[in-house]
C-alpha cells in the first residue's frame, strides 16, 4: 500500500477543488474537467471522496500521487475527523501529504485545524501544509502571528496566498506549495536516468539541498535574520559525522539510493525526538548537504 495520497480539506465552499486546479496550472499540467464533472454528478456536487490523479515530473524524478478532497461542515467535524482515524478507513495509512485550507476573510475557519491533530499524529504525513486563501481584508497582526506560531510548533508550512516577494528566487503562493510538495520522498517515486553519470547525482543532491534548506529556513533560521538563544547549532564534528552517514558511500553504484534511505530513516527517527533535538538534527542534515556540495 503506497503512501502517495495528498489529503486536501477545508470547510464547505473552501476552494479545495480550486486549489488542485491551481496546482495543476502552476505546474503546467492539464486538468481533466470531464473526470471531475462526472464524479460530481454522481455525488450531486459533494466534494467528499473526490480523487484526482497527479504526476510530479521534475528534472530528476517522477512520482504518481492522488489528491483526495473533503470539505467538512463544522457542525459534524468532530465525528467526521474521528471516522478518518478509524483503522478500518485505512486513510491514515496512505496519506503522506496533508493540506488544510482556511478562509482568511473568516479567521475562525482556521480553528478546525486543531481537530486534525490526532489524525496527523496517527498518519504522520511527510508534508503538512496550511493555506490561507486570498482575501481583500488582511488578517490582524495578532491572528497572523497566532497562525504562524501554531503552524511552526506543529510542523506545518504556512502559505499565505496574498504574500508577495520582490526577490526573484523566493517562492510564494502556489509556486511555494509546488516547491514544498516536491521536497517529499513519495512512495513509488522513480529517479530519472540521464547520460551525465555522476553529474546526475551531484545535480540531484544540489536540487534536494536547495529545496530542503528553503523548506526548513524558518525553523533553522539559517538566513541570519533572527537569533534563537535556546537553539544550539551543531558543531563541525557533528556536521562531519552526519555528512559521512549520508554521503560516505555516494561514489558506490547504489550510493544515491543509500543516501535516500538514510534520510528517510532519520525522518522517522526525528518523530520521536524533542523539538530542540529535532531542530538540531534538521540543521545537521541541511549543513551536511551544504558541506557536501561545497556551499
Amino acid at each position: 500500500m503506497l503512501r502517495n495520497k495528498i489529503f486536501v480539506t477545508s470547510q464547505p465552499k473552501g476552494n479545495t477543488l480550486q486549489f488542485v486546479k491551481d496546482f495543476f496550472e502552476v505546474s503546467n499540467k492539464v486538468f481533466s474537467e470531464t473526470v471531475v464533472d462526472d464524479r460530481l454528478k454522481e455525488t450531486k456536487g459533494d466534494i467528499v471522496g473526490l480523487c484526482i490523479p497527479y504526476e510530479f515530473d521534475t528534472k530528476y524524478y517522477t512520482a504518481k500521487v492522488d489528491f483526495w478532497l473533503d470539505e467538512i461542515d463544522p457542525s459534524n467535524s468532530k465525528e467526521t475527523i474521528t471516522a478518518y482515524c478509524e483503522q478500518d478507513s485505512q486513510v491514515s495509512q496512505v496519506i503522506d501529504g496533508f493540506v488544510f485550507i482556511f478562509d482568511k476573510s473568516k479567521p475562525s475557519t482556521f480553528d478546525m485545524i486543531h481537530q486534525w491533530v490526532p489524525f496527523l499524529e496517527q498518519s504522520e504525513p511527510g508534508i503538512k501544509l496550511c493555506v490561507g486563501n486570498s482575501s481583500k481584508e488582511p488578517l490582524s497582526m495578532e491572528k497572523d502571528a497566532e497562525i504562524n506560531d501554531w503552524c511552526l510548533s506543529h510542523g506545518f508550512d504556512y502559505v499565505d496566498m496574498d504574500e508577495t516577494t520582490e526577490t526573484p528566487m523566493d517562492k510564494v503562493g502556489m509556486d511555494l506549495t509546488l516547491e514544498i510538495l516536491q521536497t517529499n520522498f513519495w512512495d513509488g517515486m522513480v529517479k530519472k536516468k540521464t547520460s551525465t553519470g555522476m553529474n546526475e547525482e551531484e545535480d540531484l543532491m544540489r536540487e534536494i539541498q536547495e529545496l530542503q534548506l528553503e523548506h526548513h529556513r524558518d525553523i533553522l533560521k539559517l538566513d541570519g535574520d533572527e537569533e534563537d538563544e535556546e537553539f544550539e547549532m551543531p558543531s563541525q564534528s557533528e556536521v562531519n559525522k552526519m555528512r559521512n552517514e549520508l554521503f560516505g558511500g555516494i561514489d558506490e553504484e547504489d550510493g544515491l539510493d543509500k543516501a535516500f534511505e538514510a534520510i528517510q530513516s532519520m525522518r522517522e527517527h526525528g518523530k520521536n525526538l524533542s523539538d530542540e533535538e529535532r531542530r538540531k538534527m534538521a540543521a545537521q542534515v541541511a549543513l551536511s548537504f551544504a558541506a557536501q556540495l561545497g556551499l
